[in-house]
């Protein structure tokens, strides 16, 4: 479609980029004054060449910045050149003057990039200075460094200033965005709307008549003009020319980049779908959109996908297609596509490879590349549950950025921070606990120490790694210090949100539903439900706008309905259960890699909510499909998926207790136990917890059906194990312990030894009475049913009398431990 006609006065300008200097135009306000005397300061370098980026939210005044700064050098006698294009570039290149400034509005969509940064090393006399603006720096960075080497020295050595939003500190939410535009195109919105939008989406050129004013890129009205007339959004970015379509990429990247903030994020997709297959052929463009946008799923990751697989094929520099395999495996992983993107990565680590296999030199200059790259393979073996192989990708990123950073700390510090919280992920999950807990400690000192530096890339990790630290001193079972570690992280989120709301809202979703399973831990489900209820407000109004955000409602609901049980809301709780199960059902029949674990783990939560309720069949149903699906997970990836296993295999025995089913109970109570012993073979320290609980429910199980010579077996190795567990952490294991000690009761009463189930009672009864005492609501009915079976067995024996074998409904039955689900953290 050929709109150019439309364009000859209208949007000279592309989304952000500077306007054309005025004279009578001064710095607008005290903080600009500053940061423009700081710039002047860095242009006055005796150095021959520099280049600074300034990035920051929309609306933070980059673009403003840069006029001011292009204004005050041209008032000196030096040539200014603004690049937007191809035209603008070849004038920079033939540029003869001793002073010039280049200046790069959304650098990080300009295809020519690349080519500028290169031209540098041929600058003559006098000073050459190259100011770039971005929302934020991130993968296009990393894709230039990493596929032209030469480029690292210059890029890691140039400064990032970030520019804070305008948003006021405490201000909330933008609400949802309403059609408005600026008031010199006020008068033409209602009349013109479409043909404004075209405009701004495909930029300017052509001839005809001026119809309309010129104006600024206002991308709130291309979005809603996209949303609210589906033909002519599909008129406007089809038959695109080549300079169109690279314009409309850039206006629709941008609007992508701000987040869900419009009712149009599907209509944006799709136009950003259609417009990216018209992309030139130009390995340079297509690298460079290949990383818009980052962080959204969907639609997006699949136009970038696409786009990596153009520009590898047109390109024939094994760097830049390494480059571009790491950009496409980061698309793939953030779509929940793991298989895919370790595909990508391996690809990437074998080019890198070849590059540096005989060669000191390329190892040198590419040892950030091959860093950067297996630390993004090691995240995405950890998605896959291959944790060992995770771990020594990690390790070997951390060793290589260890020494990048002892050289240059600034650049490699953030690097390294991040590397060490996903080392420590790996490290939980393979049973070393301590280790765990100091690579994560390290990882988030490094990014407070960094955090000054690039606050808009190391904030969010810092948030991150705080809310990671809180479950690794949860997992050690520091319940105190994981709620600080969290609630320091939801304090940086909203620190976060405040400056840039639509970027980091999901970042403060999730350090409040971290927080909710912290203060849950501490026995404050009052408050762990306000925290999960605010979280689910937010990630609810994301998933309005965009549909990637669904996965967090269903992981969000599924802890509200279980938080919702705890406090005696049951039927709320199986409401949210019921509606987290469905959205995963959903999303796991599209990409069951990804979503049939949490589907497994929302059916074994709403087992638990039916069986609360009375609901037994409901109960048993829920639960036999979850253990069918862990069982198929676990076959395939035994060191992430075991553990779940193990659990649902136990509810599943309680669920068919539940059901008059309890000789079928022996046989999935018996297969946790069994899958526990191979837990913990790979790791006592870790799995021994697990192993004593499954130990505990078989004792239940076989004390109801009679067989109580077993049950005595079964428990006095839970016993055993759960009583050295207690010694070391007995906030965290007294109350199995007692329960171990109730079976062993039971068991033995049944077996003929009523002296001996004596004892094991007392000891529980002891155990429990002192729980009560500290902690009423939730120690209070068990320690009233081991005072009651201990007086039944007193005065049984006091008369001499065998104490008789329960029936599983009766007092001195076997128990189980209970599952009040588990809350997603």
């Amino acid at each position: 479609m050929d709109l150019r006609h439309l364009l000859r006065d209208v949007a000279p300008a592309r989304p952000g980029a500077a306007r054309p200097v005025r004279a009578d135009e001064p710095a607008r306000t005290a903080s600009r004054r500053a940061e423009l005397k700081g710039l002047v300061r860095w242009a006055d370098l005796r150095t021959p060449v520099a280049v600074r980026l300034v990035t920051g939210p929309p609306g933070a005044g980059k673009s403003l910045l840069a006029e001011d700064l292009a204004r005050r050098l041209g008032g000196r006698g030096w040539t200014v050149h603004h690049i937007e294009d191809d035209a603008g570039l070849r004038a920079w290149h033939g540029s003869q003057a001793r002073h010039r400034l280049a200046v790069v509005d959304d650098a990080d969509l300009f295809p020519g990039l690349r080519a500028l940064l290169l031209s540098l090393s041929a600058a003559g006399e006098g000073r050459t200075r190259v100011l770039l603006t971005a929302r934020s720096t991130a993968l296009w960075r990393d894709r230039l460094e990493h596929g032209t080497p030469g480029l690292g020295v210059l890029l890691g050595a140039t400064p990032v200033r970030e520019l804070p939003s305008r948003e006021l500190p405490g201000s909330p939410a933008p609400p949802t965005a309403t059609l408005a535009t600026s008031d010199a195109l006020a008068p033409y919105a209602s009349e013109h709307t479409n043909d404004l939008a075209a405009a701004m989406l495909l930029g300017p050129g052509g001839a005809g008549p001026a119809a309309l004013p010129a104006a600024e890129t206002d991308e709130n009205l291309v979005a809603r003009v996209l949303a609210d007339d589906p033909r002519f959004a599909e008129r406007v970015t089809t038959g695109l020319l080549p300079g169109q379509a690279i314009h409309a990429a850039r206006v629709l990247a941008r609007i992508a980049s701000t987040g869900p903030q419009h009712e149009t994020a599907d209509a944006v997709a799709d136009a950003y779908l259609r417009v990216t297959r018209q992309l030139p052929d130009d390995a340079a463009v297509l690298e460079t959109f290949a990383c818009h946008p980052q962080y959204l799923t969907g639609t997006f990751m699949s136009a970038r996908v696409r786009m990596c697989e153009r520009a590898v094929a047109l390109l024939d520099d094994p760097l830049r297609q390494a480059a571009v395999y790491a950009v496409m495996a980061d698309a793939h992983k953030y779509d929940g596509r793991y298989a895919e993107a370790l595909a990508a990565s391996n690809r990437a680590l074998r080019l890198l490879d070849t590059a540096t296999r005989d060669d000191a030199g390329a190892r040198a200059a590419l040892g950030p590349a091959v860093a950067a790259t297996l630390a993004l393979r090691g995240a995405l073996l950890w998605f896959q549950g291959r944790l060992d192989e995770a771990l020594g990708d990690e390790s070997s990123a951390v060793a290589a950025l260890r020494e990048l950073a002892a050289a240059d700390p600034r650049r490699y510090r953030p690097a390294l921070a991040q590397s060490l919280m996903n080392m420590g992920s790996s490290l939980a999950e393979l049973g070393r606990p301590q280790d765990a807990l100091a690579a994560s400690e390290e990882g988030v000192v490094l990014a407070r120490a960094v955090a000054g530096d690039e606050p808009a890339q190391i904030r969010p990790m810092l948030a991150k790694g705080l809310w990671n630290l809180g479950k690794r001193h949860a997992e050690s079972g520091n319940a105190d210090e994981a709620y600080r570690s969290t609630l320091a992280s939801v304090e940086t989120c909203r620190e976060l949100v405040r400056r840039d709301p639509f970027r980091y809202i999901p970042d403060l979703a999730s350090a409040l539903s971290y927080l909710g399973a912290r203060l849950s831990e501490l026995g404050r489900p009052e408050e762990a439900a306000r925290a999960t209820a605010e979280a689910l407000d937010l990630r609810q109004r994301l998933a309005e706008q965009h549909e990637g955000y669904l996965p967090f409602v269903a992981q969000t609901l599924s802890n509200l309905g279980i938080l919702n049980a705890q406090l005696g809301r049951r039927r709320l709780g199986l409401e949210r259960e019921l509606e987290a199960v469905t959205i995963r059902r959903r999303l796991a029949a599209s990409n069951p890699d990804r979503y049939l674990p949490d589907l497994a783990a929302s059916l074994s939560n709403l087992g638990v909510t039916h069986s609360v309720l009375g609901n037994a069949a409901e109960a048993l149903a829920a639960e036999d499909e979850a253990a069918v699906i862990l069982r198929d997970l676990a076959a395939r990836y035994p060191e992430r998926h075991l553990p779940g296993l193990v659990k649902s295999l136990s509810n599943l025995a309680s669920r068919l207790a539940e059901n008059a089913r309890t000789p079928d109970a022996v046989d999935p109570a018996t297969e946790a136990v069994a899958a526990s012993r191979l837990l913990v073979a790979r790791s006592r320290a870790q799995h021994l917890p697990v192993l004593a609980a499954s130990l505990t429910n078989l004792a239940g199980t076989y004390a109801d059906v009679g067989r109580f010579g077993d049950a005595v077996e079964a428990a006095a190795e839970a016993v055993t194990a759960l009583d050295g567990l207690a010694r070391a952490k007995p906030e965290k294991y007294e109350s199995e312990l007692a329960l171990a000690l109730t079976n062993l009761a039971v068991a033995r009463s049944g077996a003929g030894d009523p002296a001996a189930a004596l004892e094991a009672a007392r000891h529980a009864a002891r155990i429990r009475a002192r729980l009560a005492r500290e902690k009423p609501p939730r120690h209070r009915e068990p320690a009233e049913r081991s005072e009651a079976l201990v007086a039944q067995l007193e005065a049984e024996v006091a008369a001499g009398a065998e104490v008789a074998v329960a029936e599983p409904d009766g007092p001195v039955a076997g128990e189980r431990t209970a599952d009040d689900g588990r809350l997603a953290s």
